[in-house]
């Protein structure tokens, strides 16, 4: 990691063929550093505080501090975590779970550390993204046990989870992320964004990402979305938000690029 990369906001980005996080300035976009040491990378977040927390498939969610090189600590994960998201007013981390069937459907840690605590629900088989609202409710979209795709909201202080209809369209759920008024929910064959409302799980404005392929987990930066487009060459495309369209800029150079996420970088 270059030693300037600690003063500036950062994108990291999973590279799932790499095995791999790979680190850039932002929006800049050059590479300035790459994580590595995992043995299946998946969905990133990030904290107020700028730390980075690192899914791992096969092992722990691993936590890195803004521009570090070794993790600050580590969390223990069953099953196989895919996704997460930390809740900006309480601190909380929840991470999916791809096998909710045997080891539940989301697992929170509170203030994102110690041993989770599993929300389960036995109408659900796998959870994939989430996010969480500015106050404190979480979502996360998945399957059903029929393979339906659905969207789940966890109210701020909730043990049971509210199941909504996702878009008929929306047949592979992709990233999940609260865009300031709408959950914003990914459709990851098809590079496109689906802005639903958090009270009736129906779909207010559809986003194409012009020549967006298997967006797996994108990342909104206030007026720009960043996708991982993996079967698109292997870039990591800017695109307006919510405007979506033709991408503005492109970063290549990967081999599956799979989660985004930006740390600003925010002192302690």
């Amino acid at each position: 990691m270059l030693p300037q990369a600690k003063n500036q906001s950062l994108l990291y980005v999973s590279d799932l063929g790499a095995n791999a996080v790979d680190v850039y300035p932002y929006p800049s976009g050059k590479l300035v550093g790459s994580l590595h040491g995992f043995g299946s990378v998946a969905g990133l977040c990030v904290d107020k505080a700028g730390d980075v927390f690192v899914v791992d498939e096969a092992g722990p969610v691993q936590v890195f501090a803004h521009g570090g090189t070794s993790p600050i600590r580590e969390l223990t994960t069953s099953g196989a975590p895919y996704g997460c998201a930390v809740d900006p007013a309480g601190g909380n981390l929840a991470v999916t779970n791809l096998s909710s069937v045997l080891y539940g459907t989301v697992a929170i840690y509170t203030k994102a550390k110690g041993s989770a605590k599993e929300y389960l629900d036995d109408k659900v088989d796998a959870t994939f993204f989430c996010g969480y609202d500015g106050s404190g409710n979480l979502f996360a979209d998945g399957w059903d046990r029929y393979g339906n795709p659905i969207l789940l909201k966890l109210p701020k202080g909730s043990k049971t989870f509210r199941p909504f209809k996702l878009n008929a369209s929306d047949t592979n759920p992709g990233g999940v992320q609260w865009d300031g008024k709408y959950v914003a929910v990914g459709n990851r064959g098809g590079g496109v964004i689906y802005r639903t409302s958090a009270t009736t799980g129906k779909t207010v404005q559809t986003i194409t990402l012009k020549d967006g392929a298997n967006v797996e987990q994108f990342w909104i930066a206030g007026s720009t979305v960043i996708g991982p487009n993996a079967q698109s060459g292997g870039t990591v495309n800017y695109w307006h938000y919510p405007a979506g369209g033709s991408a503005t800029k492109m970063i290549s150079g990967f081999s599956y690029p799979f989660g985004a996420t930006v740390s600003p970088g925010t002192k302690r």
